[in-house]
């Protein structure tokens, strides 16, 4: 997210409690708190609402200022028009993906709404046509002048839908630096409070979460690729590792998303077994039990149940991990066909079109 004249952009991991000018932060979430609902996405201190509301209390929002996503801004400097949004990109903005339209509690009048002005972008569906690039654009890079810019989506989703999941329960982890599932839901789940939220795919829902723990924590430990590839097929995935209460977070991330947030959370990587095999084995559960209780924490907020999971990221070429977090899911797991976010992003261009 960024704004011009205000620094640099604020990513997605940009906390307004820990990050944002001094009293900004704790003044956006105190606003999110007395003016949204319950358990709101948007109470999140990673928000872009909370940061939207952080750079007005750090200094007074513009008639001239629009919020813009990364994929907003670069749609916007495609066609030469003012950024425009899509669902998945507005969810944490407050975009309500049930209604399709901005809540009441954002409107003109609101305490929110009068703070964050006409700062708010319009909205399309992913996909959808917003507008042919612009002649000076067409000429740069010698695209067709007819060339269309669609609606965006973020590039966890982007990377689902390239992983073909297509069916209502089909899963997909994402085990990278950070482990991330998504679900293909019938019904709409959410709780802020739990790191619980849904996109909207159509008729239906992507509900999922993303945890801090993933596999930063292995690079972090010293295991190389041939290490990793020599130890993983040394360890039996159907017995227990010597330890089994691991939470891997690496050494310098404080805190958790989901599935059991707590801004306190440190990672757990002890006792630590003599043999390197062993130590593999301890958290490569410990991660797939974080996936566990994700998936978990999705069916008791309504999710359809899960059937399948695919696997994209770095974690998806160990067979052996694969093994094991199928008998811990009870499910089908194995490697998506295809794992490239800019594949599912051109077939989203490519349906909407």
């Amino acid at each position: 997210m960024a704004a011009a004249g205000r620094g640099l952009p604020r990513m997605y991991d940009f906390s307004v409690s820990k990050q944002a000018a001094a009293g900004s932060g704790d003044g956006a979430l105190e606003l999110l708190k007395a003016h949204t609902p319950e358990g709101h996405t948007v109470r999140s201190a990673t928000s872009a609402l909370a940061k939207l509301l952080a750079y007005h209390l750090e200094r007074p929002l513009q008639p001239s200022e629009r919020l813009a996503h990364q994929a907003d801004f670069v749609a916007s400097m495609l066609t030469g028009s003012a950024p425009t949004s899509d669902w998945h990109n507005a969810l944490k903005l407050g975009y309500d993906v049930q209604a399709l339209q901005y809540p009441a509690w954002m409107s003109a009048g609101s305490p929110i709404g009068e703070a964050i002005g006409m700062a708010l972008p319009p909205v399309v569906p992913p996909g959808e046509p917003i507008s042919t690039v612009s002649p000076d654009v067409a000429a740069r890079w010698g695209l067709p002048i007819e060339c269309i810019v669609v609606g965006g989506t973020t590039d966890s989703i982007a990377a689902f839908l390239a992983a073909g999941a297509t069916e209502v329960g089909d899963a997909v982890t994402s085990l990278g630096s950070t482990l991330a599932i998504k679900l293909l839901s019938s019904t709409f789940a959410e709780d802020a409070r739990r790191g619980v939220y849904s996109h909207r795919l159509g008729d239906l829902w992507l509900v999922g979460g993303a945890s801090n723990a993933g596999c930063a924590v292995l690079r972090e430990q010293a295991f190389d690729a041939g290490e990793l590839e020599r130890l993983s097929s040394a360890i039996d995935p159907s017995v227990p590792p010597p330890y089994t209460d691991y939470y891997p977070l690496s050494s310098s991330t404080v805190g958790e998303r989901f599935p059991r947030p707590d801004p306190n959370a440190v990672g757990v990587l002890s006792p630590v077994p003599p043999e390197r095999r062993d130590f593999l084995h301890c958290i490569l559960h410990g991660l797939a039990v974080v996936e566990k209780q994700g998936y978990d924490a999705l069916a008791e907020l309504g999710a359809s149940p899960l059937r399948r999971v695919l696997t994209s990221g770095g974690g998806a070429q160990n067979p052996q991990w694969t093994r094991l977090r199928q008998k811990m899911l009870s499910v089908p797991t194995s490697r998506a066909a295809n794992i490239e976010a800019a594949y599912g992003a051109a077939m989203l261009a490519c349906r909407g079109t």
